[in-house]
């Protein structure tokens, strides 16, 4: 049931749940599932490790790139997160 990379899509968890649930239980794999709430998960250090390994590449941000997304008209949604960031300076 679990496709390849681990995903499944949201029509099948809706209609096969159960199926969802069973086929986790067997590989021992964990599952998160959240709606429109915010959640926070505790890992240790080395799941963490293990999932950044899985993840893409990170971009370092330069202080100028930072800037010149703030100046930028799509960088408003930011600005409240680039006014605490500064604050904590």
């Amino acid at each position: 049931m679990l496709i390849e990379n681990n995903f499944v899509s949201i029509s099948d968890l809706r209609d096969k749940t159960s199926q969802v649930i069973k086929d986790l239980s067997k590989s021992g794999k964990k599952i998160l599932l959240s709606q429109n709430k915010p959640i926070g998960i505790f890992l240790s250090i080395e799941e963490y490790n293990a999932m950044q390994k899985l993840s893409f590449e990170k971009e370092k941000a330069s202080l100028d790139d930072i800037k010149a997304y703030k100046n930028s008209s799509h960088g408003l949604d930011g600005v409240e997160a680039f006014s605490f960031l500064n604050s904590l300076k």
